[in-house]
């Protein structure tokens, strides 16, 4: 019998984070200026949402959506007194090619309610407030609110027409910043190179290439390669099959206690704390682990 391949491998790393309703009556409301290492989407229901981004003001209607990318300073406002309800969460995505695209194309941009981003952004919100409302197990839970994710996701990939706005960086800049976020991330030797050693196999300046890097994916290079380590580090503890130690050293940490340290920093608790409240059952962790093909 032929075989008809039908992929090689997919890798999928999401992050999500923080996912809430906000509901606010009082006119003057205000959230103080912040910035993260994550992307944050919000979906406005009702209301208008101000959103100062340094010189920049962006207001945000009922059905709007807007996309704020990593390291972005931002301060939100509710002028209008009327009372305001928006779907607000924080993710983060390990395919390289679509994280550029949504800082090229979508980043820190109203989406209008007639958009299709918008519309799935909304879908989103209504998808994730509806499973807060049915009594399911923890893990069905995380599962359906990721899938529910995914489809807004591909509703990113499909959608030409918002991702080819008026941001576009010169497509040498992007493969080069891609090109270094590769190697940055490369697991192969027993540490990760350093930014200036992989400016250094790139032959260009660690200058230059800090510049195009930060230019193209809106963050530093340390704080991409320390919130890959960080959801790396997540992941291994998420499935629950190595020790600690083992954490640590596949992480790359000299020692288990320099990792628990780290770990307390990124995530404001010990990695053993993280594991008891995000413990996934092994029988539902499968889908995490590679398979060997047979």
């Amino acid at each position: 019998m032929a075989q008809q391949p039908l992929f090689q491998t997919i890798e999928s790393n999401i992050y999500l984070h923080g996912g809430h309703l906000q509901r606010n009556q009082f006119p003057s409301w205000h959230y103080p200026r912040e910035k993260h290492q994550l992307f944050e989407l919000i979906a406005v229901m009702q209301g208008q949402v101000t959103q100062f981004m340094g010189p920049r003001k962006r207001v945000l209607l009922p059905g709007d959506a807007i996309i704020i990318t990593p390291e972005t300073w931002h301060e939100s406002f509710n002028f209008y007194g009327a009372q305001l309800q928006f779907f607000c969460v924080h993710f983060n995505v390990g395919d390289l090619a679509l994280k550029t695209r949504i800082i090229q194309n979508l980043g820190n941009t109203v989406l209008p309610k007639d958009t299709a981003v918008a519309q799935a952004a909304q879908r989103f919100a209504q998808d994730v407030v509806a499973l807060d409302t049915v009594h399911l197990a923890t893990t069905e839970q995380k599962l359906r609110t990721e899938i529910a994710f995914l489809h807004f996701m591909v509703a990113l990939a499909h959608n030409k027409s918002v991702l080819t706005g008026q941001h576009e960086y010169p497509e040498r800049d992007v493969v080069l910043a891609q090109q270094l976020a590769s190697h940055l991330t490369d697991e192969t030797g027993p540490q990760p190179p350093t930014f200036l050693q992989v400016c250094a196999q790139l032959n260009i300046s660690s200058t230059y290439g800090h510049r195009i890097f930060k230019r193209v994916y809106g963050v530093t290079p340390k704080t991409y390669a320390s919130e890959r380590r960080f959801s790396q580090a997540k992941g291994l503890l998420e499935i629950g099959e190595n020790s600690i130690a083992d954490v640590a050293r596949q992480t790359h940490f000299s020692s288990q206690a320099s990792f628990s340290k780290q770990f307390k920093q990124w995530a404001g608790m010990t990695p053993s704390a993280f594991r008891r409240t995000t413990h996934r059952d092994q029988a539902t962790a499968d889908y995490l682990r590679p398979h060997t093909k047979k």
